[in-house]
């Protein structure tokens, strides 16, 4: 070509008329610079003329080199090699495999296969042949992954996907491995499940995500596929231990555990040996009592086993020693839960009703009510023991009709799903605090409909006792109550009809004497019973150091709000700032703080969308969830708010409306087995 038409074929660009982008790239002293597009008349009006789309060029500045780039060389490659492989043109190898012949094009194999581009590229024999044998592999399954290199599609079934799956990993064709693992887990099932098992751990397919999805589908099914002879052959002690030893487990009592053990164990004498070693990953306190006697006892395996038998004494303790079970914390006792779920425990439904389910925020943006046995009180107080929930005091429905504060305690089992009473308190009380620190509950203040308290009480858990302990410097009810690093805040409430901004911390490590003070029992207004009940407790030494500490006051006076701990800190919402003396009607207060105990300052943060009282407060997944409660135009509320603490942002709407409108609802995050979790029905 000359000079001139060289030159004229640069600047005109490629005249045919597939559609292509077009780029133009020149290196001027380095550096890359562009100018805009052009398109010459000439191009486009062919382009129009026919119905394509004009390409675009890029031109560099000194525009003398262009690069084009086509959309459709891809699929014309791959075409243009079907098209040879359907005509048998330029067929360059052949692949004799049992009795069969397979010819193909090696370029195409090189680039599909790693195994083919090392055995054509690098100084092997089978570089220069024309006819190679392949061993290892049977014909129909190389038949289908070489349709696949060609066509780019694949039949699969459970007939020819073991073939399929065992020619595509001698080439090391990765994406047939993947199809091949898909199908699989797509038909996994309880009948073929242990074939399933075998197949891919015969070929050690290592294609992520694979036995992430297998071990789920095992540890949703583990009790069914125990009852079977072929799962029971396949599994190797290491996986049963490994399964036994997963919280995913959760949808099956501990009892089933055991029995599928039972059953792994029977299944081939010489796994007895074993049991020592694999009883040990069972969780005999999550069994009943009953469960232990009549299944586990009477097994050959308690006889046999010394492991078993210190088990099951370890565990028949845990049921004797009913009141210290939430202060256990071994492996044993653990509930098998993968995470938490938010509860919602009682709320008033306007002015007279109890709530009397127990909601759970079980499934994602989805509430439920879990039903199981019932008490009857509206607690004020929710205190968190090792995951055991204990409801204290409130106002119960007395006899006329009319609430009353209560004094009774309730301990819930999320085991179980079940409750127990448990010892009094020493005093009725309502619209009071707690908080746990150690073996202890303590029970700080409040009121009943007569009169206030300043008297602070303390629940031995190990005894089932109240004592009466350093009392709260004021008279004081409709105050919060939290435990950070050890210590028992109380923050706001009323005082002589009036909102308070006082934040005092109760530490029982300030009493020198290590005794527990007994001066000033009750408070205002004291009664013969109050001192009836004290005297049950026995005195013990009263000279200390008070253990209350007044700290930096809040920005604002509120009471009835929600105080919850997070990260190190100390978060305030809500509540009413504003009790006028002459007609006690409130002012809201939708304002949020933050206490750092470190500097004993109070920081104000974004203030709530709309204020609220008698709400609930919980963390989950990093946030704060505020829920329900009475909100300041005078409407109960069944809306849930969420704050980022990180951000200082609330938004609404990111989790369900609560099936009802609660007011002095009781909210925490607990840990329930998925077998009592089975028991919940939808919120309508």
């Amino acid at each position: 070509m000359s000079e001139g038409a060289r030159s004229a074929w640069s600047k005109r660009g490629c005249g045919d008329l597939q559609r292509r982008e077009c780029f133009s790239l020149s290196l001027d002293q380095g550096k890359h610079k562009q100018r805009k597009c052009e398109r010459p008349l000439s191009l486009l009006s062919a382009k129009l003329e026919t119905g394509l789309e004009a390409p675009k060029r890029c031109v560099m500045s000194g525009g003398e080199v262009e690069m084009y780039l086509s959309q459709v060389h891809d699929g014309s490659v791959s075409s243009g090699f079907r098209a040879l492989y359907e005509e048998r043109l330029l067929l360059d190898v052949t692949l004799l495999i049992e009795e069969h012949h397979f010819q193909a094009h090696k370029a195409l194999l090189a680039t599909q296969s790693d195994y083919f581009r090392v055995m054509f590229t690098a100084d092997m024999r089978e570089r220069d042949q024309d006819k190679i044998h392949m061993k290892g592999l049977t014909a129909a399954g190389f038949g289908h992954v070489l349709r696949f290199m060609y066509y780019g599609s694949l039949e699969l079934s459970m007939v020819t996907v073991q073939e399929i799956l065992q020619a595509a990993m001698y080439v090391q064709l990765t994406e047939v491995v993947e199809f091949c693992c898909s199908f699989l887990l797509s038909k996994i099932c309880l009948e073929n499940c242990a074939e399933v098992l075998r197949l891919l751990e015969d070929f050690s397919v290592g294609v992520e995500g694979v036995q992430e999805q297998l071990d789920n589908f095992l540890l949703e099914n583990f009790v069914p596929l125990m009852s079977r002879p072929d799962f029971l052959s396949y599994l190797s002690l290491e996986r049963l231990q490994a399964y036994l030893d997963s919280d995913a487990l959760s949808r099956f009592p501990e009892i089933e555990l055991y029995e599928s053990v039972q059953a792994w164990l029977r299944h081939d004498r010489r796994r007895w040996r074993h049991t020592d070693t694999v009883v040990q990953s069972l969780r005999f306190c999550l069994m009943t009592a009953a469960n232990v006697f009549e299944k586990v006892k009477t097994s050959e395996f308690y006889r046999y086993s010394r492991r078993l038998r210190q088990e099951v004494d370890q565990a028949l303790g845990y049921f004797h020693d009913v009141n210290e079970q939430p202060l256990v914390e071994t492996r044993s006792n653990r509930i098998r839960s993968v995470r938490p779920q938010t509860a919602v425990f009682r709320g008033m439904i306007g002015h007279s009703m109890v709530n009397s389910k127990i909601l759970l925020l079980h499934k994602p943006k989805v509430w439920w009510e879990l039903e199981g046995p019932q008490v009857p009180l509206r607690p004020d107080c929710l205190a968190i023991v090792n995951n055991f929930a204990f409801l204290l005091g409130g106002e119960e429905l007395g006899p006329d009709g009319e609430f009353h504060a209560s004094s009774k305690v309730y301990r819930y089992d999320p085991r179980q799903n079940s409750w127990l009473r448990m010892a009094d308190m020493s005093v009725p009380r309502s619209e009071f605090a707690v908080g746990v620190i150690g073996k202890f509950i303590y029970a700080v203040a409040g009121r009943t409909r007569d009169e206030t308290f300043y008297s602070t009480e303390r629940y031995d858990i190990t005894a089932d006792r109240w004592e009466f302990v350093d009392p709260y410097p004021v008279n004081k009810y409709g105050h919060e109550g939290t435990v950070l690093n050890g210590k028992l805040y109380i923050t706001g409430g009323i005082t002589s009809s009036s909102t308070s901004k006082q934040v005092c911390v109760f530490d029982p490590g300030r009493d020198a004497g290590g005794g527990v003070c007994l001066a000033g029992l009750g408070g205002a207004g004291t009664t013969d019973t109050h001192r009836t009940r004290s005297a049950r407790t026995p005195i013990l030494p009263s000279t200390h150091t008070s253990c209350w500490e007044n700290k930096s006051k809040m920005n604002y006076a509120r009471c009835f709000h929600k105080m919850i701990s997070h990260n190190g800190k100390l978060y305030v919402f809500g509540g009413v700032c504003v009790i006028l003396r002459a007609s006690f009607e409130s002012q809201g207060c939708p304002s949020t703080e933050v206490y750092d105990p470190e500097t004993d300052e109070w920081t104000i943060l974004a203030s709530m969308p709309i204020g609220r009282s008698g709400h609930g407060v919980a963390v989950l997944d990093r946030q704060i969830m505020v829920l329900g409660g009475l909100c300041y135009n005078g409407h109960y509320s069944d809306s849930i708010l969420t704050f980022d603490p990180d951000d200082n942002k609330w938004k609404e709407d990111e989790y369900p409306r609560m099936p009802c409108k609660l007011d002095g609802l009781q909210v925490c995050t607990l840990h329930f087995p998925e077998y009592v979790l089975e028991h919940v029905r939808r919120c309508s």
